[in-house]
Formats: C-alpha cells, structure tokens, sequence
C-alpha cells in the first residue's frame, strides 16, 4: 500500500512510490481537484446548465476528479460521459483509503469501487454505467495512446513536468488539444512556461487563472476557439 497522506482540507490523498509525488495537493485534495478541474474546465457550469458533458482525463489517479465530476452530473441529472486513460490504475483498497464516499454521491463511490475489483489486467472490460453517468477508463500510456476525441473538457492530471515530463511534451499537448471539441477548455494545475507555450502553439488561448484557496497561486486554462456560425 502507498503512503496515505492527510491533506489541509481533511481529505486523503496517496504519495506514488515511482514518483516522489502526492497524487494531489497536500494543500488541500478535494479542494484542488474541484477548483482546478471540475470548477475550473467549466465542467461545473456547464453541468448546472444541464449541458451533456464529455470529460477526458489524463491520469485517473485517485479518482477523485471522477467523483467530484460524477457526483456533479448525478445531483443534476444531465448526463456525463467520462473517460479517463491511466498506465497503472491503482487497485481497489488504494481508492479506498482515500475514502472517496466522503468526497461525492457514496452510491457512485460503492459501483465504481465494485467495478474496480472487477476488471483483469488488461483494465475494465465495459463501461461503468450509473444513472446518467458513463465512465470508461483506458490502460494505456496517454502519451502515445489514441485519444477519443470531442472532449468538452479535458483534465490535464499526471504528475508534475519534472518527474514524469513525457505527458507534457510538445506533442503530447498537440495531441491534447486535437481531442478537445470546438469550444472545449483544457484544465491543469502546471503553470510551467513550456506547457503554456505548447498550448498557445496549438492554438488555444491560455489563461493563467487563480489556484484554489491556500494551494498553488495560479492553475492554466486553455481554450479552443468554437465553430463559426
């Protein structure tokens, strides 16, 4: 098992052994993941206007961007469609010390945990299906896997530029960009110089915006501009 790590807003988070790193903020997890992410892409707004919304995650980690977003689309009723690609999905008792019924709808929590212990090696065989929400987790390197494209947001989520720099390369942030539907925002907590660069190479408009509250000073959202009328 992973270091469990208590973080300053009362939740849990784990320290990844390959890479020296909390997999959120020892600041605050549930607090960076739902200003970073799910507040952040726009995911929330567009939710609460009841937008059918199709989210792509690069880097499941904890699961906690999932839930909050899942969460959000089952208070509302709209439907969400959620795919995630992760190259070492953590195991079921790993999602469950971070104690992920205290951070969303504890339904939600209970079937993913009980699709979690089912899936082989290879990842999920099917899609998790709750109320509105799809979820479809992909076991693949996101830096060059295929990508599903015509995200209305996309989580940048892996480990920092520093330790696991091949998710923030210049191609693998072009290939980012290119799943992201007319309109769709890119959401991630690096402020790097080069991953704004990358971003603005690709044509969208880069917003350095505030961090969450006591946690990182600045988050980065892009944009891809919307088809003409």
């Amino acid at each position: 098992m992973r270091e469990r790590v208590r973080t300053d807003d009362g939740s849990w988070t784990l320290e990844s052994e390959r890479y020296g790193e909390t997999f959120r903020s020892r600041r605050g997890a549930v607090r960076e993941a739902r200003h970073v992410f799910v507040e952040g892409s726009g995911v929330a707004a567009r939710l609460a206007a009841r937008q059918t919304t199709t989210v792509l995650e690069i880097g499941l980690g904890t699961a906690v961007n999932l839930v909050l977003s899942a969460s959000t689309a089952l208070r509302h009723e709209v439907p969400l469609r959620y795919v995630a690609i992760e190259h070492e999905p953590l195991c079921a008792e790993a999602f469950e010390a971070v104690e992920l019924e205290h951070v969303g709808d504890a339904a939600f929590v209970a079937a993913f945990l009980a699709w979690r212990r089912m899936w082989s090696d290879a990842g999920p065989d099917a899609s998790l299906r709750h109320g509105a929400v799809q979820v479809d987790v992909l076991v693949a390197d996101a830096a060059s896997a295929p990508l599903p494209g015509a995200a209305d947001a996309l989580y940048l989520d892996g480990f920092s530029p520093r330790v696991n720099p091949e998710l923030w390369t210049d191609e693998a942030v072009r290939r980012y960009a290119v799943a992201l539907a007319p309109g769709g925002t890119l959401a991630t907590y690096s402020v790097s110089g080069h991953v704004r660069r990358a971003l603005a190479a690709c044509g969208l408009a880069v917003e350095r915006l505030p961090g969450p509250p006591g946690g990182k000073r600045e988050m980065l959202r892009a944009t891809r501009a919307p088809c003409a009328p």
